[in-house]
């Protein structure tokens, strides 16, 4: 009487490749827990286990046994092999078996995107960090000076009066660092930009005349270059340009080669946005500075707060730029004030 199982079955027909030719022989495969016999008109040799590997089940492809002299066969009669397999003991890796398992398929899928999240999020942050530091600092120059071209083409000259100037430059004179190394500050009127003002590499940060105009008094002026000092510090937008090209990032970390990381830098410009921990960062060297310089820190809170202000009351313009590529205004605020006390 049938019982609807497949038959168990030690005998399976396959076509045997010997690996020298590309024709295979028909033959039989008798399966034992000891080995395999390939049997053909013209053929007959045994196999051990331990030197074969099969390959995984899949729906509709026949399924390859390898031996070690090179030669290998298919069978097709996936059920008849299944039966004859378990009656031997044998067993697929837990491997083989997990790919037949939806549940398994997509936690493994899970587990993947976790982990490319987790690089995203904190591997390449933290290789963007080690390779800015490693970039010399005159290479880091002319890859700034580059970055002062892109700005010149976005940005009109500066249309402040020249006593104006003379101010800003007497202001940032003041709290850059006295270490020999070189700082430069760029004046530009914003024109549609509004009120900002950012660091780019090798010591260059530049700020708009509407920036400077909104500046209530010179510590509040000071407050902002501050902070954009300790962009240039931290290396932020190194490491923005960096993370930002991560074939760039492993060519520069291994040969050296910075190319990769100037191609990126036009567009690290036009979507300039520090991360939380960024500001942070520069927020808190900025306050360091103003402290070491004597400067109270409270103006720059209160400009920040103006523009947070005027941002949420829709008057902000232009001025809603600078809020955009230095995020987290309330928390800064709030984090500014309280290292004053």
């Amino acid at each position: 009487m049938s019982t609807g199982q497949t038959p168990l079955r030690t005998v399976l027909p396959a076509l045997f490749y010997d690996g020298l030719r590309s024709q295979p022989q028909a033959v039989e495969l008798r399966i034992g827990s000891g080995g395999i016999v390939v049997r053909g008109q013209t053929l007959q040799r045994g196999y051990d286990w331990r030197r074969a590997r099969l390959s995984e089940r899949l729906q509709h492809a026949p399924r390859v046994i390898r031996f070690a002299d090179g030669g290998f066969c298919e069978i097709s009669d996936q059920a008849g092999l299944d039966a004859a397999l378990a009656a031997v003991g044998y067993h697929d890796s837990w491997v083989a078996r997990s790919h037949r398992r939806w549940s398994h398929v997509l936690a493994a899928m899970a587990m993947l995107l976790a982990a490319i999240f987790a690089l995203y999020r904190w591997g390449l942050p933290v290789a963007a960090e080690r390779v800015a530091r490693r970039i010399p600092p005159g290479v880091e120059a002319g890859i700034g000076t580059r970055a002062v071209k892109i700005v010149e083409q976005q940005f009109g000259p500066s249309k402040l009066a020249p006593e104006q100037t003379d101010r800003v430059q007497h202001v940032f004179g003041s709290i850059v660092p006295q270490d020999g190394r070189s700082f430069h500050l760029v004046l530009r009127d914003g024109g549609s930009f509004g009120a900002n003002a950012f660091a780019l590499p090798g010591g260059t940060v530049v700020v708009t005349d509407q920036l400077v105009q909104l500046a209530p008094n010179d510590a509040a002026l000071a407050g902002v270059l501050a902070h954009e000092i300790g962009h240039v510090e931290r290396r932020h937008l190194m490491r923005l340009v960096i993370s930002g090209t991560v074939v760039g990032a492993v060519v520069t970390l291994i040969a050296g080669d910075v190319s990769g990381v100037s191609a990126a830098l036009p567009a690290a410009l036009a979507n300039l946005s520090y991360s939380r921990d960024m500001e942070r960062e520069a927020d808190s060297y900025a306050i360091d500075l103003l402290k070491l310089r004597q400067i109270p820190i409270e103006p720059l809170a209160q400009l920040l707060q103006q523009l947070q202000t005027a941002h949420q009351g829709g008057q902000a313009h232009g001025w809603a730029r600078y809020l955009q590529t230095h995020p987290d205004t309330e928390d800064r605020i709030a984090a500014i004030r309280a290292a004053e006390r």
